[in-house]
C-alpha cells in the first residue's frame, strides 16, 4: 500500500514537473527566447537598427528588466565563472559597483546551474519551466502534508503553478523562484508542529526543522528579499494558527510536549533557515 502510494506520488510529481511546458515549450525547447530583445531598440545605439529588424514597437515594453538586468547579470556571472573568478565587483556600471552582495542576480540558488549549461537565450526559459515545476510539486507536498488526496493535491500543484502571479512573474525570475517555496515551507511548519512520522520515528520534530530550514535557505538564496520576507509573514501566521490549534485541543499537561517543542523546532527552522541565507549577505 506505502509503496504504491509512492508510485503515485512520484507520477503526479513528475506531471507537475513538466507540466510547465504547455505554456513555455516554445522558449525552453523551441526557437524562441523568454528574453524581451525587442525592448532595446527603444533605446541607443540599437534605435538605428529597429526598423531593419522591424522592431519599431517592441511586443510590451514594460517587460525591459529581462533584458536591461537579469540578462547582463547572468552574463556577468556566466563569463566570472568560466574565468574561475569571484563575481564580488561589477566594473561594467558606471564607476563600478558590488555584484555578489546584491543579490538578486541568484548567482548562489541551486538551479542558476542551468545559466552555466545552456545558452542563455535558452537558460531563462528552461529556468522557468523547472522552477514552474517545481512550484507545483510544492504545492503538491503541502496537499498531502494535510491528508488531500492525491488528486485532489495535484489539482492544487496545477493550480498554483499557473496562478496568475507565477506566471505574470516569469520576466523576473528570482521572484519565480523565491515564491515556488512557500507551499513545501508550510508542509514543514506543519509536519513540524504534529512532530510527524520521520523514517523509522514514530514521532519527530527536529528533523522535520532541519529540512525546513534548509528550504529556507534555499528561497532565500533566490535573491528577493522582499519576497522572502512576505513568506516569512506567512509561515508566522500559519504556525501561529497550528499552534493555537494545538494548545486549544490538548490538555494543559501536554503543552510542553505538544506545544512548546514544536514552537522551539519552528524557531529553530526559521533561526538556521536565515542563517544559511545569509551566506548572500556576507558575499
Amino acid at each position: 500500500m506505502q509503496r504504491l502510494c509512492l508510485r503515485r506520488d512520484l507520477f503526479f510529481a513528475g506531471v507537475l514537473l513538466i507540466l510547465p511546458l504547455l505554456l513555455f515549450a516554445p522558449v525552453s525547447i523551441g526557437n524562441k527566447t523568454l528574453l524581451p530583445a525587442d525592448v532595446l531598440y527603444l533605446s541607443a545605439p540599437y534605435t538605428a537598427a529597429a526598423a531593419e529588424f522591424n522592431a519599431t514597437e517592441p511586443h510590451n515594453p514594460l517587460l525591459a528588466d529581462l533584458i536591461l538586468e537579469n540578462y547582463p547579470w547572468k552574463r556577468f556571472l556566466v563569463e566570472s565563472f568560466k574565468a574561475r573568478q569571484l563575481p564580488l565587483w561589477d566594473p561594467y556600471l558606471f564607476s563600478g559597483h558590488p555584484f555578489l552582495a546584491n543579490g538578486q542576480h541568484s548567482a548562489l540558488y541551486p538551479l542558476t546551474w542551468i545559466f552555466f549549461i545552456l545558452p542563455l537565450p535558452r537558460a531563462f526559459g528552461v529556468f522557468i519551466v523547472l522552477q514552474l515545476g517545481l512550484a507545483g510539486i510544492s504545492m503538491y507536498s503541502l496537499g498531502r502534508t494535510l491528508n488531500m488526496r492525491h488528486h485532489g493535491a495535484f489539482v492544487a500543484g496545477v493550480g498554483f503553478q499557473f496562478s496568475g502571479f507565477l506566471v505574470m512573474s516569469v520576466v523576473h525570475p528570482m521572484i519565480v523562484a523565491g515564491a515556488s517555496w512557500l507551499p513545501l515551507l508550510l508542509a514543514m511548519v506543519d509536519l513540524t508542529v504534529r512532530r510527524a512520522r520521520f523514517f523509522n520515528q514514530p514521532r519527530a520534530m527536529l528533523p522535520w526543522a532541519i529540512l525546513g530550514a534548509i528550504v529556507l535557505g534555499i528561497q532565500a538564496l533566490a535573491g528577493h528579499a522582499e519576497i522572502t520576507y512576505f513568506v516569512l509573514l506567512v509561515m508566522g501566521m500559519f504556525a501561529a494558527w497550528r499552534l493555537i490549534y494545538t494548545a486549544l485541543t490538548h490538555p494543559h499537561r501536554e503543552w510542553r510536549a505538544e506545544v512548546l517543542s514544536p514552537a522551539i523546532g519552528l524557531l529553530t527552522m526559521v533561526t538556521l533557515g536565515v542563517a544559511l541565507g545569509a551566506i548572500q549577505l556576507l558575499s
